[in-house]
């Protein structure tokens, strides 16, 4: 019998497809779940890996592999006031996915064996504080 840590909830770099309208809807909304300490950087490398393993046809990704520039849909940082934040990533048109930092991430199994995760969303940065100088003539 598992102990109370269980199902503690845990930090955890988030991978979600997200989408609009029914037509572009996945059955598999948890793309991927990674290591919280990873970077930014590292996670918008795997963010567009995963995108591409999952969208692109044989030969795109044999082209990708040979070229680097040639994807469509590169990972972006989210941006904050213009200013890019690595908390957010965002990869493809739709569906995309999104990465983000979440808490209390929980993998919880029903009875029909069937796996559920719930998280906490983390709130975005209070940048309120910020001044935009181009205001100021």
């Amino acid at each position: 019998m598992p102990g109370p840590k269980a199902n503690r909830g845990r930090k955890a770099w988030l991978v979600t497809w997200e989408w609009a309208g029914d037509h572009a809807k996945r059955a598999d909304k948890v793309a991927a779940i990674l290591n919280p300490r990873l970077g930014g950087e590292r996670v918008r490398e795997l963010v567009e890996f995963l995108y591409i393993f999952h969208t692109a046809s044989l030969s795109e990704k044999l082209s990708r592999a040979a070229n680097r520039d040639q994807n469509p849909y590169p990972a972006k940082f989210g941006t904050l006031n213009g200013v890019a934040w690595e908390g957010e990533i965002h990869c493809g048109p739709n569906p995309w996915l999104l990465a983000r930092l979440v808490d209390d991430l929980i993998v919880e199994r029903d009875q029909d064996g069937k796996e559920r995760a719930t998280w906490k969303e983390r709130p975005k940065p209070d940048m309120s504080w910020t001044r935009d100088e181009s205001l100021n003539g």
